[in-house]
């Protein structure tokens, strides 16, 4: 699997993001070919939202499945750190744990996962933290 990064946040190793991204997909069953990740300003992440989404707010995060449903998934997955470290503020964690919960979220998009209700965001959210404690438990 390729994994790219584009615009990346200053002092991340493209570690952080492989080992991200291969554990969602791995744990998924989701064999991928390509995934980018791509770094966008707060403003251009919001215009992304209003262009395919119809929806004219700030997010962090916004993924796109770049295959049909029968082929291997290849995806990018936009960010903005600027809205992450805002968040992060909200949520009185550190911008990098709330990186790491944003990008699993973004992958979990990528495999088909919705939280478009309430039933769903706490099915993501579940799933989020099973693979924030996984990755904690491997780095040591």
């Amino acid at each position: 699997m390729q994994i790219e990064v584009s615009n990346p946040v200053a002092g991340l190793k493209p570690s952080f993001f492989s080992e991200c991204v291969e554990l969602v997909l791995s744990g998924e069953n989701k064999p991928a070919e390509y995934v980018n990740v791509v770094f966008l300003p707060r403003d251009d992440l919001r215009q992304l939202k209003k262009e395919y989404f119809g929806l004219d707010v700030y997010t962090d995060v916004i993924t796109f499945n770049l295959n049909n449903p029968d082929e291997i998934l290849e995806g990018e997955i936009y960010l903005s750190f600027e809205q992450i470290e805002e968040n992060a503020g909200l949520f009185k964690t550190k911008p990098i744990d709330e990186l790491r919960r944003i990008l699993i979220h973004g992958c979990l998009h990528l495999c088909g996962y919705e939280d478009d209700t309430q039933v769903l965001k706490d099915q993501m959210t579940d799933l989020e933290n099973q693979y924030i404690e996984n990755l904690l438990n491997t780095e040591h």
